[in-house]
């Protein structure tokens, strides 16, 4: 089922919620660290939403050239206004993370490549990842962190799920659409295979898919591969 970009109020509540928790980004952001980010290094955000990530990341590495892109131009006007407040020259764009055009001076320049909890909400999961890898410069590295169907948790993993959406200090529409991120969510085969799809037109040099919830509060799905050098 193909789900629109979110736009309107939603995005407006998505802001909100990002804005006011800029701790839920820290496990995202030791994992970047973990797959070698460092200054002066060029990061595109597939799916970046209203911008809270790239602003962190310009806070904590303040010589990143940070490209974030998104389908909603809603999302892309929050994150311009949020950056300026925040004092941060930041560059976003509207665009498809399924397709590379809009975005063709950036491919083969990316140091990583990233994107969060954002997949469950695309149509062609392939695609995208695809898109992450031709991005990626030889030797580069993409790196996803998305929702997973609760048919894949284990007990506590379900468990956590359920006392998560019940804990958290949202409105009870926000808590639908977390919901509903999870319905509509691949299974862990699915990343697996969509990323290994990409990888025979892209080669990578190694790839993982793993779950863990890092502090999140649930488990989710971490997707990483390295672009073959050249």
């Amino acid at each position: 089922m193909k789900i629109e970009a979110i736009t309107g109020s939603e995005a407006e509540a998505f802001h909100r919620m990002g804005s006011q928790a800029s701790h839920r980004y820290d496990e995202f952001v030791d994992l970047l660290v973990g797959a070698g980010i460092a200054d002066g290094q060029t990061v595109v955000d597939l799916c970046c939403g209203s911008g809270e990530l790239e602003v962190i990341l310009s806070s904590r590495f303040p010589s990143l050239n940070l490209v974030g892109v998104d389908l909603s131009e809603d999302m892309v006007r929050i994150a311009r206004e949020y950056a300026a407040e925040q004092g941060k020259a930041l560059e976003f764009r509207h665009g498809d993370a399924q397709l590379l055009a809009g975005m063709e001076d950036l491919a083969g320049k990316a140091d990583l490549v990233v994107s969060r909890n954002a997949f469950h909400r695309l149509t062609r999961l392939p695609a995208a990842f695809a898109t992450m890898l031709r991005l990626a410069k030889p030797g580069g590295a993409v790196l996803n962190c998305s929702f997973i169907h609760p048919s894949d948790f284990d007990e506590s993993g379900f468990r956590a799920w359920i006392t998560f959406l019940n804990q958290r200090p949202w409105d009870s529409e926000m808590q639908i659409v977390w919901a509903l991120a999870h319905h509509y969510a691949p299974r862990l085969d699915d990343y697996r295979e969509a990323l290994a799809e990409a990888a025979r037109e892209t080669p990578v040099s190694e790839q993982r898919v793993w779950i863990d919830d890092q502090g999140y509060g649930v488990p989710t799905v971490k997707c990483f591969a390295r672009r073959a050098a050249a």
